[in-house]
């Protein structure tokens, strides 16, 4: 859900833009000595919710009460942030002084807010990359793996262990697609927000334990992975050192092209899909440091080459939500944190490989590197000068990286590694390393596989035990790029016929065996790519989708759209899970399938479809359970997770959760509130949609419908909505001859004769005081205003004032001095009152901005101002010998006159 009423969704888009910089803002989370700041540890006492700032507080066992979760965030916590708002941003981390060793015993947990829900906590990584090689192992700042966002707003940071342990300096950085500049947050300007309880994600967890085995023994890992069985067909010859190797022209990689997607603008296309470059002999397309935005001036190095003949596979950080069009923005982001934040300069890793097998060229002189060697990077500590680095963008410890990113990850290594004359991508060779790290001393022998992951090097998870497991696969790649060998009739079903199974959909099928069945067919063309039959479906693959398995029910509405020559064209996606069901993307549309509602297609250019994938497709909102259904003046669509709704004039928006009951309960579209003109979006205290004909809003204190056409619904909309009132608090409620309702920011309350006006802040207060509209002020007759020095609003029985120096107060009428007051044109005349009526003598005075007001039993009330007041004080004011006035001011011959009991002043 977008997270404000707009009609562009705010999707970060790859390629380079300017419109939406931003600075990088940052939370300090400990000082110089370690000690955590008030920020760092507002969790631990009360955590603050809401909107608000300066660290309001509640109970933290709100965080339970308000999800499902039974996780308790404050155990062994020697740092809980609060759940704080902060600006959209794609890349998140922590970083600490580079003198500060951080302990074993400290874990650092991080979760965001993407999309309006929380994600689950999860456990970062220390990065481990420390910028150029040092054999000290010194650095500029440590910190964690970037960690990635599908665009997030929210964030609350948990770090675990003794608290004498903690860092100095610890922050948090989040920055922006577009970083510009950097801000640090004062402790006062820290927002609060809403948060549900969520559990720690359960595979970053398992990383603390499940590679033990490769930290302690990474040369026996190398070595096993060396006897791994790979096939030898089509092996290339090693290149000479300095030579340009060729790829044979029988091998095929899988394309990482400029792509393709129907329903989207040009312009749009043009930063989905940025410019590639294929020079060195690449045997991929690859988005330069110019196609993806890198801001050259970041740098402050120069290139280093040096001999290269191993790799080193990394994965980041995060939760894996983004989609294709955000990669860019995620690179960006990367390097901001790395060559800012983290002070090296530079991005750390010589590539970086999207979910779509997408590769993007980073540290600066990569695509440049001479044959053999390769730019020194900042991707792993003391193993930065002499390898490559690889890091495919997303968390892969327990979820695999896609066929596409592997294929991507081995092309690229089997280029370097053949330009540096390494013919066997799977054996072992000796390295030392340049400079220090926690595992390793600058210099020790190290039996290193020639592509190794980042855990053989360092201390961490990296590149997470599903990401480590597939280093045979890449090494396979790497070694024989597209070719397999041939499968013989014994193999298959067809007795009568073998058939060759190649390139990326050889790769494909290599690690999905079981899925796909033997193979039917040989290759068969079908411009722009080539599809093959295997007993449980069809492969097809395309430059640009890259391969993809389709099969079963999907399958089936496939072919009802006329394979990939129909709309739909060629998969760009593999199945995955949606729902209760299960989801494929193509490249004119998304088919969904569930065991109930069976198969739908959703096809691009239409407002529903292109809408459902802006907002995250399937993964979000689930399977479609109908077909697009018209209704009125526009159509609709169920899915799991909410109904889509478009119109012509209003375009097309989901409704789901506790607003879609609230819609429901209305009537839907064909109720009083019509069609939705927003998406759902976030305040700092709930969530809101509009509609034709009113706001739905949910917030803890409950989901409320504000009809259009009511008294407080309009003032609601007139006065700036959500914006100025906030979120309600109450449904509408019968009080005397009107009604009222609470909202965060102040209560709206009704009469016939009246209307509909707020009261809020300091003169709410007042109010409350003396009774509300039950009291002897009623109910409000106006807004509030700006006057004089402060504000003022009239009510019923009387007019009640405020000033930022001189506080609240209620004039009742009635009394001799606010019935004055109200005649002579009461606060837009004579401003807002400064003191409370005083005695003095026989009377009583009271001060405003512009006079002051006298009142006695025998002279009644009159205002003294101007030249006159003046005369009149220095006379001694109500003690001297003019004593109490008996008129008010008034014009006489051209002079101003006013009579007192002892006398007369004029001016």
């Amino acid at each position: 859900m977008a997270n404000a009423p707009t009609g562009n969704h705010q999707i970060a888009l790859t390629g380079i833009t300017t419109s939406n910089e931003r600075p990088v803002q940052k939370i300090t989370l400990t000082r110089s000595q370690g000690e955590p700041t008030r920020v760092a540890q507002a969790g631990l006492e009360n955590v603050g919710i809401g909107n608000g700032h300066s660290l309001k507080r509640f109970s933290r066992t709100t965080l339970q009460s308000q999800g499902t979760s039974s996780f308790d965030p404050s155990d062994n916590a020697a740092i809980l942030t609060e759940p704080i708002s902060v600006n959209p941003f794609m890349v998140t981390g922590l970083s600490w002084s580079g003198q500060s060793t951080l302990s074993a015993n400290t874990q650092m947990f991080i979760r965001v807010r993407e999309n309006g829900r929380w994600s689950q906590w999860y456990l970062t990584d220390n990065d481990g990359g420390a910028g150029k090689d040092h054999a000290d192992g010194t650095q500029a700042r440590g910190g964690t793996d970037p960690f990635i966002t599908a665009g997030a707003d929210a964030i609350q940071i948990r770090v675990t262990g003794d608290e004498k342990d903690l860092p100095a300096d610890l922050e948090v950085a989040m920055i922006p697609d577009n970083p510009q500049g950097e801000t640090t947050l004062a402790e006062d300007d820290v927002v609060t927000t809403a948060a549900e309880g969520t559990d720690i994600n359960p595979e970053s967890v398992q990383a603390e334990g499940s590679h033990l085995t490769s930290l302690i023994q990474p040369e026996q890992n190398a070595e096993a992975d060396s006897n791994s069985a790979v096939p030898k067909a089509g092996s290339p010859s090693p290149a000479s050192s300095g030579d340009t190797y060729e790829e044979p022209t029988e091998t095929v990689y899988p394309g990482i092209g400029s792509g393709s997607a129907i329903g989207r603008s040009g312009a749009q296309l043009s930063h989905a899909f940025p410019t590639t470059v294929q020079p060195n002999g690449l045997p991929v397309a690859v988005t330069s440091r110019s196609g993806w935005g890198a801001d050259e001036s970041y740098l402050d190095w120069d290139p280093e080459y040096f001999a290269a003949s191993h790799v080193v596979v990394h994965h980041t950080a995060g939760t894996n939500n983004y989609s294709m069009d955000q990669s860019a923005s995620i690179v960006r982001g990367i390097y901001h944190y790395h060559a800012v934040t983290l002070d090296w300069g530079d991005i750390g890793y010589n590539f970086l490989v999207d979910k779509w097998g997408r590769a993007f060229e980073g540290r600066k002189g990569t695509l440049s590197s001479p044959a053999g060697k390769m730019v020194a990077g900042a991707h792993d500590q003391g193993f930065n000068s002499g390898t490559m680095g690889i890091s495919m963008m997303g968390t892969y410890q327990s979820e695999a990286p896609s066929q596409a990113t592997l294929n991507t990850v081995g092309a690229l290594a089997g280029w370097q590694l053949r330009r540096a004359g390494v013919s066997n991508m799977s054996e072992s060779a000796g390295f030392r390393p340049r400079g220090s790290n926690p595992k390793y001393r600058a210099g020790t022998y190290i039996n290193l596989a020639r592509i190794s992951g980042h855990r053989d090097t360092y201390p961490t998870s990296c590149p997470g035990d599903a990401g480590y497991s597939k280093l045979p696969t890449i090494r396979q790649i790497a070694q024989n790029g597209a070719q397999a060998p041939r499968i013989d009739a014994s193999s298959t079903n067809d007795q009568s016929a073998s058939y060759t199974v190649k390139g990326a959909i050889w790769g494909l099928w290599n690690g999905n065996k079981s899925l796909m069945g033997n193979p039917k067919s040989d290759e068969e063309a079908s411009a722009p790519g080539v599809y093959q039959l295997f007993d449980q479906g069809t492969a097809y693959w395309t430059e640009k989708t890259g391969a993809h398995f389709v099969s079963g029910s999907i399958f089936r509405a496939y072919g009802d759209n006329r394979y990939e020559r129909g709309f739909l064209g060629f998969p760009t996606s593999d199945e995955y899970p949606a729902g209760s069901g299960r989801a494929q993307e193509f490249q004119g549309g998304t088919v969904t399938w569930t065991q109930n509602a069976g198969s739908h297609t959703l096809r691009y250019g239409t407002g529903i479809a292109n809408e459902f994938s802006e907002l995250g497709g399937a993964k979000v909102l689930g399977a479609a359970t109908s077909d697009e259904t018209r209704s009125g003046t526009g159509v609709f669509q169920v899915f799991e997770k909410g109904t889509a709704y478009w119109t012509a004039e209003g375009g097309t928006h989901f409704v789901g959760g506790e607003i879609f009951k609230a819609y429901g309960q209305a009537g839907y579209e064909r109720g009083s509130l019509g069609y939705p003109l927003s998406d759902e979006y976030s305040t700092n205290s709930g969530r809101v949609q509009e509609f034709q004909g009113g706001v739905i809003t949910s917030s803890t204190s409950g989901t409320y419908t504000l009809r259009y056409g009511t008294g407080i619904a309009n003032a609601f909309r007139e006065t700036g909505g959500v914006k100025v009132a906030g979120l309600p608090r109450t449904s509408e409620t019968r009080s005397g001859k009107g009604v009222y309702q609470v909202f965060d920011n102040g209560t709206a309350y009704w009469t016939p004769q009246g209307g509909t006006h707020f009261v809020r802040a300091g003169i709410f207060n007042a109010f409350g005081s003396k009774g509300y509209e039950r009291g002897f002020l009623g109910f409000p007759i106006s807004d509030e205003y700006s006057v004089g020095s402060g504000r003022a609003q009239e009510f019923e029985g009387g007019v009640i004032t405020w000033s930022a120096s001189a506080g609240t107060y209620v004039l009742r009428y009635g009394t001799g001095i606010a019935n004055a007051y109200r005649d002579l044109g009461g606060a837009r005349f004579l401003g807002v009152a400064t003191t409370s009526e005083t005695p003095s003598g026989k009377g009583v005075f009271q001060v405003f901005d512009k006079g002051t007001a006298y009142w006695s039993a025998s002279s009644g009330s009159h205002f003294v101002r101007g030249q006159i007041f003046a005369t009149y004080g220095r006379a001694g004011y109500e003690r001297g010998s003019y004593g109490y006035p008996t008129s008010d001011e008034f014009w006489s011959a051209g002079t101003r006159v006013q009579y007192f009991e002892g006398g007369r002043i004029a001016s």
